[in-house]
């Protein structure tokens, strides 16, 4: 678009309207779009330097444009042009970039938020506009437009740390859900990560540890601090070969103690396609090797620690967490109970093969991964329900 075209579209644009332009590909693959604005400048007056001296002249009233280039998707803009066109056809204009348009519109907010207490002149640092204290009429002001927020803040303790652990965790558990139920969006996860089925779990669980904390047990199992729940709990030696557990926890009380998981996979059979007797279904070859697997992994941490063991940072520092590791919990994460779900109704007989062999296993518990979503949701739902309460 030549200057006497765009000149002309600038000149029939309405200052009550804003227009957007068609998406295009961007150089990144994005799509992008321009917005313009025009606003008509009714004159008025600037100082002016004539001759060595500083003048008062009148300015022409003028039209002048914004322009903002910006990401289709994000919103975000990439620039930020004001321009306007001159008498002869030229046109002038000043372009701000990302960064600058991020100083210059906080910059424009920092201005309506200091508070000035005498007529003296301020310079405030933005650190110290970052931690603003309001002037004590702006303070009366909010008291008096919000009492009935302010007393329920107070009456019930509701911290704004407790409504994004909630939005979260809804969030988490939906994510959850899909993952079970639907094998397309599980694969697109697996390959859009890199991510072996089991890698799948290990990744979410990692970044949901509250899972665990609040649905293996009445008692409340959480990560070492700053450590992520995969954990070596034997090191390589002559001796013998190292031991890894998916998730090494410890309970959240005056006394720690140690807790084993094991994460399989939720399409995991739990027990075989054919009866061994008549009426009767062996556990699965994944389901026993993860159970032995894990006794294996929790014997062999136990040849090496002692009755309490003291857990140390990387550079060697002591973290101050003790842990207590006489008769350490278990659970393996395998399967789904819906294995036993037919159209007529539920295989009674191959399901009572699974639950005679988990309930009478001393160490590990086997735990479903439907049975731990819904543990999870409970969860979710009793904390949805204590909020909706509290707001009644």
């Amino acid at each position: 678009m030549d200057d006497v075209s765009e000149q002309e579209i600038h000149l029939h644009m309405r200052t009550d309207k804003t227009y957007v332009s068609p998406a295009f590909k961007g150089f990144v693959g994005e799509k992008i779009r321009i917005a313009n604005k025009v606003i008509d400048n009714p004159g008025g007056h600037e100082f002016g330097l004539v001759k060595d001296e500083i003048v008062l002249r009148e300015t022409p009233a003028g039209r002048f444009q914004i322009k903002a280039t910006f990401f289709e998707a994000s919103r975000g803009i990439q620039t930020l042009t004001i321009q306007k066109f001159t008498k002869t056809g030229g046109k002038e204009y000043f372009t701000f970039r990302p960064n600058e348009i991020t100083r210059l519109l906080k910059f424009l907010t920092d201005i309506k938020r200091i508070n000035f207490p005498d007529e003296g002149k301020i310079n405030i640092s933005d650190a110290d506009l970052e931690q603003l204290l309001l002037s004590p009429a702006q303070m009366k002001r909010l008291a008096a437009d919000n009492q009935p927020l302010l007393a329920e803040l107070a009456r019930n303790e509701i911290t704004t740390e407790d409504v994004i652990a909630l939005g979260y965790r809804k969030r988490e558990l939906r994510i959850f859900e899909r993952l079970l139920t639907e094998q397309a969006f599980f694969q697109a996860t697996r390959d859009h990560r890199g991510l072996t089925p089991e890698g799948v779990w290990q990744k979410f669980f990692e970044r949901n540890a509250w899972i665990f904390g609040t649905s293996l047990s009445l008692i409340h199992f959480g990560p070492l601090d700053n450590r992520k729940m995969e954990q070596v709990v034997r090191g390589f030696s002559v001796t013998g070969p190292g031991k890894r557990v998916d998730a090494l926890l410890r309970s959240n009380a005056v006394v720690s103690t140690t807790c084993f998981v094991e994460i399989k996979r939720h399409d995991t059979a739990l027990v075989t396609d054919d009866q061994y007797r008549s009426g009767i279904w062996q556990p699965s070859k994944e389901l026993s090797g993860a159970v032995a697997q894990i006794q294996g992994t929790v014997a062999s941490a136990l040849d090496q620690w002692h009755s309490q063991e003291t857990v140390y940072a990387v550079d060697g520092t002591p973290t101050g967490e003790i842990l207590f590791t006489t008769e350490p919990r278990s659970y393996v994460i395998c399967g789904c109970l819906s294995e036993f779900q037919t159209a007529p109704g539920v295989n009674d007989r191959k399901f009572r093969s699974f639950e005679l062999f988990r309930r009478n296993l001393l160490r590990p518990e086997v735990v479903t991964f439907d049975e731990l979503y819904q543990r999870a949701r409970m969860i979710v739902e009793a904390d949805q329900g204590t909020a909706d309460a509290n707001h009644a």
